[in-house]
């Protein structure tokens, strides 16, 4: 079977081409022109594309039995002003460009790789594929409007379509939200957080190729989405404390109290509006990390037979390892 991956150079894309390339299948790496190139085997047929540009996507797809789109515009943490347009530009018609080559390439199955920012920011408690979509931003509300044009596909063309709804995705290697609290834990820049009994679902990149193989081997109808998440979620707590033990720094005796850290984070939105600039640290990015967003994986675990076997403490190590390599280059 021969496989088209959309947005291969990303840290999920890279994973998942060298995986599928050692599961046996023919794989198309798609990347944009503006991405480095990226280190696959001679095996992969690498091919540039833009979401943005129909044709493209068209010959990308051509051949293609199965697509993996991952392609699209990632949420910025730091972001001032969301352009809308773009979001939407890349993140909806790029992925009816990505349709509209399937079908005319003959695929059978796509699997697009959504986000829990279709559910909004936050959760009250756990949630699933049941609850209503509230998106509360820019990539939110594209990631939704892409999934509904994915089934709206499914329908009138005959194609198997899903969608995953995945968290936050780590591992080694991969460039955000943690890798960055790595480096200001291991710096000495990461305030002491207080003792925070949240709920936060993740998801490591094995865990999530596991699923991924599950919905291309399936061979039943698939749920229009499916939310993908390791075991268990995760506090705040926990996950700080796992990394500053990681990077070799002990836990820390004295916290800083939750109220000077929202109050540290309510300067940050003034300086923000004042300035247009990003501020180290702002509300929404403290409820990223006081805040609960907790999801459930019970019914791929149902379905395709799920079971996520790494969790966040398995791979501090490795993390930490590759990090500490990366210090090591650049000096």
């Amino acid at each position: 079977m021969r496989v088209l991956v959309t947005g291969a150079g990303g840290f999920i894309g890279e994973h998942l081409v060298l995986r599928l390339v050692r599961e046996g299948y023919q794989v198309r790496a798609c990347v944009h022109r503006s991405h480095p190139e990226i280190s696959v085997p001679s095996e992969v047929q690498v091919v540039e594309g833009d979401v943005r540009n129909r044709s493209s996507m068209k010959a990308a797809a051509s051949g293609c039995e199965l697509i993996l789109h991952l392609a699209g515009k990632a949420h910025a943490v730091h972001e001032v002003r969301a352009d809308e347009d773009e979001y939407h530009a890349v993140n909806v018609e790029g992925t009816r460009h990505v349709l509209d080559g399937a079908v005319a390439g003959g695929a059978r199955r796509i699997i697009f790789f959504s986000s829990v920012k279709v559910f909004g920011e936050s959760t009250p408690g756990c949630m699933d594929e049941s609850a209503s979509p509230q998106p509360a931003t820019p990539y939110g509300r594209s990631k939704w409007e892409a999934e509904q044009l994915l089934n709206e596909y499914g329908v009138r063309s005959g194609l198997t379509v899903s969608s995953l709804r995945l968290p936050i995705v780590y591992g080694p290697g991969q460039k955000g939200n943690l890798s960055r609290m790595i480096a200001a834990i291991d710096q000495g820049r990461f305030p002491p957080l207080p003792q925070v009994p949240n709920r936060r679902s993740l998801l490591h990149i094995e865990n999530l190729i596991h699923a991924t193989l599950l919905a291309m081997r399936s061979g039943g109808p698939l749920r229009p989405c499916y939310v993908v998440t390791d075991a268990c979620p995760y506090s705040i707590t926990e996950i700080y404390e796992s990394l500053r033990k990681g990077v070799g720094r002990p836990i820390a005796r004295r916290r800083v109290p939750a109220w000077l850290l929202k109050a540290a984070a309510r300067c940050g939105d003034v300086l923000e509006r004042v300035t247009g600039r990003s501020s180290p640290l702002t509300s929404p990015m403290l409820e990223k990390l006081i805040g609960s967003a907790w999801y459930s994986s019970d019914a791929i675990a149902q379905d395709l037979g799920y079971r996520p076997l790494i969790t966040f403490e398995d791979a501090v190590p490795e993390m930490i390892r590759v990090y500490k390599s990366g210090l090591r280059r650049c000096s």
